[in-house]
């Protein structure tokens, strides 16, 4: 009996080896590494879907616009900037260059660049600058775009600004020693009209008189500007801007008309100056008579004459102080009135009218 069951267990310990050794199935073979792979595919698409997640973020976080163009002259990304910019939408990527850059032609040139310095160009009534970023050829091109309109404008009026400081300066000095000896002059012409001498005196003293205002509006140019801006209504602004050039010999022969509503935050009393100048100046250029019509929105006030109009070399003398069109013009009526308009943060831009006449653009 020992001996069988000896034989019996030596059988099951060898049954029980054998049946280790026995490969398994390969249907469970294949699929054990079907799972496996998947498994890896999963954790690698989790980690590839965080690291694009954290690339797109980096991307929006861009205080400028970057446009990515592939190999295949596809939109491969677009930051949130530049939809924003461009006002497209995230659907644009992916789809071919030349068909979402159609409406944004300057883009297309910027992308035709060869990578270096910076360059600003115009497009879709704005300023843009632009950057062709260095890029190995498997990635494709990299654009940055910015728009930069009201940044390089307050360049612009802090340039002018400067400017208008420095001429303030010495203007100030002469104006302050013309009346310091015009005023021994009207003193003479007082004392000619008491001895009888009253047509010299009177010629004396008118010359005088025009000598006097010519120094006060160097005065009024060098008076350093303090704006207080606050919100106004533009429409009321034009309006009392109107009824005040009424008053005026210039407008004897010229009516007026004032269309449109609206506001902005300006200096009550710098852009009533201004816009007296520059309604005066436009009555001014048409002495046979005309329209000047005014038309007012949201930061903007337009104003249409029919007068000659004039040319980019006439304009760019109009503006430089002292440097007037009209013989009897002192040349700071348009100057003024860029300084006050500048001073409060506006931009003053003149065109030509098609159908004749200047037409003057206030923008805040």
């Amino acid at each position: 009996m020992s001996f069988g069951l000896l034989g019996i267990l030596m059988f099951a310990v060898r049954w029980m080896r054998l049946k280790r050794r026995i490969p398994q199935d390969p249907e469970q073979l294949i699929l054990g590494a079907v799972s496996a792979s998947l498994r890896e595919r999963g954790e690698l698409a989790a980690t590839l879907g965080e690291l694009r997640t954290v690339h797109e973020r980096i991307l929006d976080a861009l205080p400028f616009g970057l446009l990515w163009v592939d190999q295949r002259h596809q939109v491969a990304a677009l930051n949130a900037r530049g939809l924003e910019l461009l006002g497209v939408k995230r659907g644009v990527v992916g789809l071919d260059t030349a068909f979402v850059l159609e409406p944004f032609p300057w883009m297309l040139e910027g992308l035709a660049m060869a990578p270096g310095a910076s360059w600003r160009c115009d497009g879709s009534g704005r300023r843009w600058e632009l950057l062709r970023v260095e890029a190995p050829n498997k990635v494709g091109a990299l654009l940055q775009f910015e728009d930069i309109t009201e940044s390089e404008a307050e360049e612009r009026r802090r340039a002018l600004r400067e400017r208008f400081a420095e001429l303030g300066e010495m203007t100030a000095g002469v104006a302050h020693q013309l009346k310091n000896g015009l005023a021994v002059l009207k003193g003479h012409g007082q004392l000619l009209t008491r001895a009888g001498h009253v047509e010299v005196a009177r010629e004396l003293l008118e010359e005088t008189e025009s000598l006097e205002r010519l120094v006060q509006r160097f005065l009024q140019w060098a008076k350093p500007l303090e704006p207080h801006r606050v919100d106004l209504d533009l429409r009321e602004a034009a309006t009392q801007a109107i009824e005040d050039v009424r008053k005026r010999p210039a407008s004897r022969l010229v009516s007026f008309e004032l269309d449109g509503e609206g506001r902005a935050q300006a200096d009550p009393m710098l852009l009533h100056q201004a816009l007296v100048n520059l309604l005066e100046n436009g009555c001014q250029a048409m002495p046979s008579g005309g329209q000047i019509r005014v038309k007012v929105q949201d930061a903007f006030v337009q104003i249409d004459d029919q007068g000659t109009g004039f040319g980019e070399e006439t304009l760019t003398r109009m503006l430089r102080p002292f440097e007037s069109g009209r013989p009897d013009g002192t040349g700071l009526g348009l100057p003024l009135a860029l300084k006050w308009l500048n001073a409060q943060g506006a931009d003053l831009r003149f065109e030509s009218r098609p159908e004749g006449g200047a037409r003057v653009l206030i923008n805040w």
